[in-house]
């Protein structure tokens, strides 16, 4: 079973077509009564709302870009869209409190995808895809649309991109090449990231010149070291359940505590070597944010590098040190829903396939208006002006297809323009575990979680940061969990799955 899934999304991933032309209806006109002279009127546009994930602010020229926007959508569908930039906090708030909204952007870390789809927010697309927006229903692999599912029915809309997570040190290429004289490789191990963070803090402690900012190589913030639980398909991240990718025979079907597992615990251990042997920041247990920072971790993929050298203003070259991981959870890293309450779901689902299959709208939608937020280069790939890079800067992964929009450029970096085609090539070497398509359902231990994730609160963070010694911590964290239930829950998951297996195998 598992094999052929990833067969067809292999193959399909790679013929799948990363560009197309949207929808070209008509603008709607009311019928003239008999004999007048007037014109037919254009009925007035369709307003939407849509509640995008916040990139930090509300972009200062979003009404500008919105204002173009407006002018394809009309044309096309009479519909223009207003945008709320919202945290998490504030999305889940709006929802719940019966707020006016027609889309809203989900996934398994923000506005949570199961959670809300099973509380009702989130309309049927089952059915109304393959009819309503053809076009956007073919252009995504069957797969990819089981992830979206919730106990049968798809209740969003993947956005198309890097389905198979994969992570990678980020790292300043004038420090570590030029300054330092080392080579980064285009993959490492995790922990092969040690020797460079050595060799930084050595030559900051000896005051070489052009190292004055590498006194802490990593510098983190509360949210720790990037990609941690990366070899593990993620059940429930508050449970700290999973399957490791590395499970084998009839391994491969058991739900983990992961921290019991070496595929993490040896990774915790590594990041509490590196916070005492000073690599790592004395005070990221209480930073909500972090300056700069020689070394990161962060999922992306192949050329990743330029997109983060234009976020942060400074050249990186990226290392690869974990995937291509398909999972339930890596399907679902993007998704935008539909409002069941809407009066306009079908016509948001037409609009939604104008954002995944129009590619000028796409761009505009990611960059900003041309000549202004950005310029096409000669290859084709985009490069951000000035005002592109401080005054619209939106969340690119949230709002649709990302292999459709123009490959990102930036100075001194090397970019593909055909990056998408390489990507999706490279899957034919992903991982994956027999859940893609489980949704654990949390309602019979709803109580034991909610618990759980109090416990995991009080740890975690000293965990990630590096703070805190595992062969210590962990222990004690295990312990107080099975107090609260863990067991139990971890019972609960297992059953789950195992109906969930039994039926895609009759299946």
């Amino acid at each position: 079973m598992k094999r052929s899934l990833l067969l067809i999304l292999v193959v399909l991933l790679i013929a799948v077509p990363l560009a197309g032309c949207g929808p070209g209806t008509s603008v709607p006109e009311t019928e003239p009564e008999t004999g007048s002279s007037q014109p037919p009127a254009a009925e007035e546009p369709v307003e939407l709302i849509w509640i995008m994930g916040n990139p930090g602010q509300v972009p200062p020229d979003q009404a500008m870009v919105e204002e173009k926007l407006n002018e394809i959508s009309v044309a096309a569908l009479n519909v223009k869209v207003t945008t709320l930039y919202y945290d998490n906090e504030r999305t889940m708030l709006a929802m719940s409190a019966g707020d006016e909204w027609d889309m809203v952007f989900t996934c398994e870390w923000f506005n949570n995808f199961p959670t809300q789809a099973r509380a009702g927010y989130f309309a049927d697309l089952t059915n109304l895809l393959p009819s309503v927006a053809p076009g956007l229903y073919t252009s995504m692999p069957e797969i990819v649309w089981e992830g979206a599912k919730v106990d049968g029915q798809i209740l969003a809309i993947p956005v198309k991109k890097d389905y198979a997570a994969e992570l990678f040190w980020v790292m300043d290429k004038e420090l570590f090449e030029s300054t330092l004289g080392m080579t980064i490789p285009d993959e490492m191990s995790f922990f092969d990231i040690e020797k460079y963070l050595a060799a930084a803090k050595k030559a900051w402690e000896e005051g070489v010149s052009g190292t004055e900012e590498a006194e802490y190589p990593m510098y983190i913030s509360r949210g720790g070291v990037g990609g941690l639980t990366s070899e593990f398909d993620n059940i429930h991240r508050g449970a700290m359940l999973g399957i490791p990718y590395s499970a084998k025979g009839d391994d491969a079907d058991k739900i983990l505590v992961i921290l019991e597992h070496p595929d993490l615990y040896d990774r915790l251990v590594a990041v509490h070597k590196w916070y005492e042997a000073g690599y790592i920041n004395p005070d990221a247990p209480t930073l909500d944010t972090a300056p700069y920072s020689p070394v990161w971790a962060g999922q992306g993929f192949y050329g990743a590098d330029a997109i983060w050298t234009q976020s942060t203003g400074v050249v990186v070259k990226i290392s690869k040190f974990s995937g291509p991981n398909l999972s339930t959870a890596s399907i679902r890293g993007a998704m935008n829903a539909i409002n069941a309450d809407s009066p306009n779901v079908e016509l948001a689902l037409k609009y939604q396939e104008l954002v995944n299959t129009n590619k000028e709208y796409r761009d505009i939608l990611r960059y900003g208006i041309e000549g202004v937020h950005f310029n096409y280069q000669e290859d084709g790939t985009v490069m951000r002006t000035e005002q592109g890079r401080t005054n619209y800067v939106p969340w690119p992964f949230s709002q649709g297809s990302y292999s459709l929009s123009s490959v990102e450029a930036a100075e001194g970096v090397e970019v593909d323009p055909q990056m998408w085609e390489v990507i999706f090539d490279g899957y034919k070497d992903l991982q994956a575990t027999n859940a893609v398509g489980f949704a654990f359902d949390i309602t019979p231990v709803e109580g034991e979680i909610a618990a759980l994730q109090v416990i995991v609160d009080k740890y975690w963070t000293g965990l990630i940061t590096g703070v805190s010694d595992p062969a210590v911590e962990v222990p004690k964290m295990i312990a107080e969990m099975e107090a609260a239930g863990l067991r139990d829950v971890q019972a609960e998951a297992q059953s789950q799955f195992d109906v969930f297996l039994a039926e895609s195998r009759d299946n």
